[in-house]
Parts: C-alpha cells; sequence; structure tokens
C-alpha cells in the first residue's frame, strides 16, 4: 500500500505541466473577458461624451433658429446669423473603442459643420441671401443630433426629452 501513494517522476511532471497550462488557459481567458468589459466601458463613455456635445450643438442651433424667427417677427427683417461654435470633442477618448465608420461619421460632422458655414457666408455675401445661415444652422444642428442618436444607441443610453427644444431642427 504505501508504493502506491509514492508518485512517478512522469506523473509528477505531467501533473505539473497540467496544473502549468490550466493556469495560462485560465489567464488568458480572464484577460480575455477583463478587455472585453474594458472596451465596452470605454465604448460607452466615448458615446456618452461626444453624444452629449453634440446634443449641446443641436440645442445650440435650435435656440439660434427661435431667435432669428422671433426676430423676423417682430422686424420683419432676417437675422444674418452663423453657426454656432463646433463641438469640442475631448481628446482623451479612445476612438477606437467604436466602429470605424461611425468614429469617421463623428468625427467628419466638423468638417461638415466647416463647409455648411463657407456655403452660408457665400451666399449671404454673394447672392445676397440673408437666410442661407439659417439653412445652415437647421442643417448642421439636425445632423449632430442624428449623430448623437447613433452614439446613444451604439452605448444603449436612453434618448433625454429635447422634442420641444429641438422643434426648429425639424
Amino acid at each position: 500500500m504505501a508504493d502506491e501513494a509514492i508518485w512517478t517522476t512522469k506523473e509528477i511532471v505531467a501533473t505539473v505541466l497540467g496544473t502549468g497550462v490550466l493556469s495560462g488557459l485560465t489567464s488568458v481567458v480572464v484577460e480575455f473577458f477583463r478587455g472585453l468589459f474594458r472596451r465596452k466601458r470605454s465604448r460607452t463613455y466615448l458615446c456618452m461624451r461626444i453624444a452629449t456635445a453634440l446634443e449641446s450643438y443641436a440645442i445650440s442651433c435650435a435656440e439660434l433658429l427661435e431667435a432669428a424667427d422671433a426676430h423676423y417677427g417682430q422686424t420683419q427683417t432676417p437675422l444674418i446669423i452663423s453657426l454656432p461654435d463646433a463641438p469640442v470633442y475631448p481628446d482623451d477618448l479612445d476612438w477606437h473603442a467604436i466602429n470605424p465608420e461611425i468614429a469617421y461619421l463623428v468625427m467628419s460632422f466638423l468638417n461638415e459643420r466647416e463647409a455648411q458655414a463657407a456655403s452660408a457666408r457665400h451666399a449671404d455675401h454673394f447672392e445676397g441671401d440673408l437666410f442661407g445661415g439659417h439653412e445652415a444652422v437647421k442643417t448642421t444642428g439636425k445632423r449632430a443630433y442624428e449623430l448623437a442618436t447613433v452614439l446613444r444607441g451604439i452605448a444603449n443610453l436612453q434618448a433625454p426629452d429635447f422634442d420641444n427644444v429641438l422643434k426648429p431642427l425639424f
């Protein structure tokens, strides 16, 4: 009976190797799931921060349009408006956390905004269209809100109730 309790070298090596392999696999699986959780948290944080910046921009556009409409109603002359300042995206975000196509759309919004601003300036200066800025503000405000909606959807965030505030955009 005493002989059965003694392990052979082969059994000891097999046990050590098996334990090492099992430990290594466990570490890999734990790190994999930890990385997934970290990416999901990073994606949610990015979407939340960018969505709030875009929503703020959309609200600024809607308020500007409302003020311009009120001015026109009182004076019967158009208020010459330009686009609100572009939304500022935080520098500390990991853009790799979201789909590259969505990241591109969000990043290129700033270029779309600049193109709309240039078009409005051209319409005002060269064509005498005093309402060109109004259309640019409406277009970019609506686009900002649409992008914010996409980002909230990615992060499973509930949409705030901006219906009354954003009516001028729609």
